[in-house]
């Protein structure tokens, strides 16, 4: 890991050196000119500013021609038009014709000389090109340079690809560099400079410095324009002169080949030459100049980006592709400003292909590095030699080349740590037994089925409020804090064995100290093992094994037990205890002790426990038995179960008042168990009813249950003394214990016994519900609900253990 460390580093700053250079030496190459002069015309066109308006454009057009005949118009023309604008006194006057001879008739010269003092006049410098391509200018007639208020080149230079973006404020040879005409308006002297005089190497052959870049207001049009004809004719406002920069020259539509294509204002177009020096000299009066810098700033900003993105890839190299992406977007939005807001028009696509470059060097050189490593691994754990329990590889083809070893050896280290991986996944997944793999913090990595079916037998916990992943593929646990979850569960504390206690604090020791219950009524304890014991590098590197020892049959058949101790200690041997002490008192002759009285009490304490035994046979009966399910009529089990206390309920003088709705479908039913357990309730109601009260059994269907073919709901209401809501709740509580209230007369109906438990268990075998509604004086009423099923339905035996024994305990844990 050194050495790859060390290659990295070495290969970054190898890249962090030549990237830029190389970058910055291809960024005046073809390609990159052409991206970034397209980037800065769609940034220019979608950020153009409004002509301003203090330019006036005076344009000699079609109609001028027409009128005053063939170019060349005589420069006594010329002089009437100075001399129409000189009433009306402009801030200057551009004169864009190229006035370099003599003219033929000196009187023109003179007029025009003449006209060009009563106002400030510029006159721009002819371009021509010396015969070994240096660049000279041409000056206007001695006569009229002397009479004008400047002179200055208005070369308008276009780019590589033949547009103008902008203009030269400096141009010429060794001897003589021009101030552009523009420069020379706006106040700069208009005469020649040497090339010191502007830091240029006095042995250049040509001159050209300051380039800076127009914003174009539009088309041709944009700015106010009036025939020349018309202010030869005087036919304009004084408003429209009056000290604005006025420049004459000439338009598209006159044919004189002064036009140029530039860009920056949308699609192709040519624009007049005065309209190109209208939008320099409006850049220029108005700090609009966009500057195109070419020195030292212009290398550092093609650099800054590349050496940004490198350092984020050293420093976070998962990331690399998020960091080129941002670089980016940094990048456009600093140029965006820099050119609108700055007015500097630095290059874009010569950066970004730098970033671009740079992310695919790092990443081509990374995952060489990782191939490399990759492949030393491989090799590495393909040493190791087969365990007992690994599973056959399959036979790899020979390898034709090195690329093809290098894939083979990584393929088959991938295949055997894949094959392993699901032997003991799919190892782990079938074991009885719950067991978690945790991380230091007590996170679950992973699970196995029992451990989900024991603490999440839903897709979420809403006891707890934590949701857990939703998906029978999905380990339902992951991600899930295990000490948190079971500190919110009932827990008991017990006795830790000595060799499942830790050596040293861990999370887990308390954990271990206690036993837990679900909601679901599981019980479990927990005992954890680090799978490194051995580790040098601390706690916070272990990982844990957490086993869930689920204890919910033996602590069920402790309660049981404990059940059938109370019941045979008390309930069974207290009509014994009754029937001895009844000899006693006969044999006694005590008072009360006669024949009679003896024979009559044998006889009921011998019918009490003759009635406890056949309830508890009927208990183990119902909790053990296979039942035999059918389709049943829910109205005849009703009927039946009526029919089966009649006798008893007359006998006492109670009535029973029956009445049975129309239900639709039937029920899967064990008709011989779920009679009983409606007479169960049904003695129920009698021993709490008084002579006179009436029995009220009542059957309605309810489609509106949450059971695929709705259910059918019984219920069986006594006028009884009724019970409060402790009493309810220790009655329907799965843990009540079986027997009496001490002193209570079962015959005279003030106890009872385990003949709730059947009802319970029956109807939680049937897939059904029960709940209980009472209070005190109001009397008692049980409700029942059995799921309904169509006619063709097949039932299974272990149905409703299944599907009814969740919401039954839910109901009765109530």
């Amino acid at each position: 890991m050194q050495r790859l460390r060390r290659r990295y580093l070495i290969e970054w700053m190898l890249m962090l050196l030549l990237l830029p250079s190389a970058i910055v030496w291809l960024d005046g190459r073809p390609g990159l000119v052409e991206a970034n002069a397209a980037v800065y015309d769609r940034m220019l066109f979608d950020s153009a500013q409004p002509p301003s308006g203090d330019i006036l454009i005076v344009g000699i057009d079609k109609r001028t021609l027409e009128t005053l005949g063939p170019w060349p118009v005589p420069r006594s023309v010329h002089a009437l038009l100075l001399e129409q604008l000189a009433a009306h006194e402009p801030k200057a006057v551009l004169l864009d014709l190229f006035l370099g001879t003599s003219s033929s008739d000196p009187a023109q010269d003179q007029a025009l000389t003449s006209a060009m003092a009563k106002l400030p006049v510029y006159l721009p410098l002819d371009y021509a090109a010396g015969p070994d391509g240096e660049p000279s200018f041409k000056s206007p007639a001695l006569a009229l340079a002397k009479a004008a208020r400047g002179v200055g080149h208005a070369n308008a230079t276009p780019d590589a690809d033949g547009f103008v973006r902008g203009i030269w404020r400096w141009e010429g040879s060794a001897q003589e560099i021009w101030p552009y005409l523009g420069l020379v308006m706006a106040g700069e002297p208009g005469r020649p400079v040497t090339a010191s005089h502007i830091g240029e190497e006095p042995g250049s052959r040509s001159v050209r410095r300051g380039r800076f870049g127009i914003d174009f207001a539009g088309a041709a049009g944009s700015y106010p324009t009036v025939s020349y004809l018309d202010i030869l004719y005087g036919n304009f406002s004084d408003e429209l002169v009056r000290g604005k920069f006025v420049l004459i020259g000439a338009l598209a539509d006159a044919a004189l080949g002064d036009t140029v294509p530039v860009a920056g204002i949308g699609a192709q177009t040519n624009l007049p030459g005065v309209e190109v020096h209208a939008n320099a000299l409006d850049a220029l009066l108005h700090d609009r100049a966009i500057e195109v810098p070419t020195d030292w700033r212009r290398v550092l900003w093609i650099s800054v980006p590349i050496w940004l993105a490198l350092l984020l890839y050293l420093l976070n190299a998962s990331h690399s592709l998020a960091w080129t992406f941002s670089v980016t977007g940094l990048c456009i939005g600093v140029n965006y400003l820099a050119l609108v807001q700055g007015r500097i028009a630095l290059p874009f696509a010569s950066p970004l292909c730098g970033v671009a470059a740079a992310y695919v060097l790092w990443s081509w050189r990374r995952m060489s590095e990782l191939l490399l490593f990759f492949r030393e691994r491989a090799e590495r754990l393909n040493a190791v030699p087969a365990g007992a329990f690994e599973p056959p590889l399959p036979l790899q083809p020979v390898a034709l080349d090195s690329v093809e070893r290098r894939t083979n050896t990584l393929d088959l280290a991938i295949e055997r740590l894949t094959r392993l991986q699901a032997l003991l996944t799919q190892g782990m997944w079938s074991l009885p037994v719950p067991v978690l793999i945790c991380r230091p913090d007590g996170v679950v990595s992973q699970s196995n089925a029992a451990a989900q079916q024991l603490l999440a037998p839903q897709p979420s916990l809403s006891s707890t409020g934590l949701m857990l992943r939703r998906g029978a593929s999905v380990d339902r646990l992951q991600g899930v804090n295990l000490p948190q979850l079971i500190a919110r569960l009932r827990r008991a504390k017990i006795e830790v064995p000595r060799a499942a206690q830790s050596r040293s604090g861990t999370i887990w020791d308390n954990a271990m100290a206690h036993e837990y219950t679900t909601d679901q009524g599981s019980i479990f304890t927990l005992r954890a093992a680090s799978l490194d014991e051995s580790a040098t590098q601390g706690e916070s590197l272990r990982a844990w094994v957490v086993v869930l020892n689920d204890i919910t049959a033996q602590r069920q058949a402790q309660r049981e037990r404990e059940q059938l101790f109370s019941f045979l200690s008390h309930d069974v041997r207290s009509p014994q205890v009754s029937i001895l002490s009844l000899l006693a008192l006969h044999a006694d002759g005590a008072p009360g002790g006669d024949l009679k009285q003896v024979v009559e009490g044998i006889g009921r304490e011998a019918r009490r426990t003759i009635r406890l035994v056949e309830n508890f046979m009927d208990t183990l009966e119902a909790e053990s038995r296979a039942y035999n399910f059918m389709q049943t009529e829910p109205a005849s089990v009703v009927i039946d179960a009526i029919d089966a206390i009649w006798a008893t309920a007359h006998a006492r003088g109670l009535s029973v008042a029956p009445r049975l709705g129309t239900v639709e479908g039937k029920i899967w039913a064990d008709a011989p168990l779920l009679t009983r357990g409606v007479v169960n309730l049904l003695n129920n109601a009698i021993r709490h009813s008084q002579p006179g009260a009436s029995l009220h059994v009542c059957m309605e269907a309810n489609p509106d249950a949450t059971s695929l073919h709705g259910e059918v709901v019984i219920s069986v209401q006594d006028e009884g003394s009724g019970m409060d809501a402790d009493r309810v709740r220790e009655l329907m509580t799965r843990e009540a214990k079986r027997k009496s209230k001490p002193g209570a007369d079962i015959e005279a109906g003030h106890g009872w016994g385990i003949g709730l438990t059947i009802v319970r268990t029956v109807i939680a075998r049937h897939g059904g519900w029960l709940e209980v509604m009472s209070a005190p004086g109001a009397g008692t009423t049980f409700l029942i609900g059995l799921p309904l099923s169509p006619d063709d339905t097949q039932f299974e035996s272990d149905r409703g253990g299944r599907e009814g024994g969740p919401r039954v305990a839910a109901q009765l844990s109530r």
